[in-house]
């Protein structure tokens, strides 16, 4: 009888853990969709670093967007000038596209920011620039680097 006890009292914590986790909805998850790239807007950031990603999420949208995949995948792609490689040979595009597609996006989110007040315009420029001439992973580093600046 005494080692039958254990067993019972394991199944009952079986049985108290698994209804209420069913009854709850447990047992019919579903992941979330991932959201549309094309269908971003600019929100009003509140500080630097939330400034700072407001930019790296809208551009990075704009660009998969401009793509054809989504911002996940393109965010995963910029760990590294070889994954970005490896990225734009999968989809068949030359790395200078994806690199100008990146671009575009980047300079529209500081247009964003600019017009809506949050960058303010004698920065805008510089930025911009800074868009133009450095390529993509490096700006996705600098970005990373002033965040945990101001952060």
């Amino acid at each position: 009888m005494s080692r039958a006890r254990p067993v019972a009292l394991a199944l009952a914590a079986v049985v108290a853990v698994l209804v209420p986790f069913a009854a709850l909805g447990g047992g019919s998850y579903t992941p979330a969709r991932v959201a549309d790239p094309c269908e971003t807007e600019w929100t009003k950031p509140n500080g630097i670093q939330a400034l700072l990603e407001q930019l790296a999420l809208t551009g990075f949208a704009g660009a998969a967007c401009e793509l054809g995949v989504t911002r996940e995948e393109l965010v995963l792609a910029l760990r590294s000038d070889d994954a970005l490689d490896a990225f734009a040979r999968e989809r068949g595009l030359a790395r200078a596209e994806v690199d100008e597609a990146i671009r575009d996006g980047l300079e529209k989110a500081v247009e964003e920011a600019e017009a809506a007040g949050d960058l303010p315009s004698v920065v805008a420029p510089l930025v911009q620039r800074a868009v133009r001439e450095l390529p993509p992973t490096t700006i996705l580093d600098a970005l990373e680097r002033l965040g945990s600046l101001v952060g």
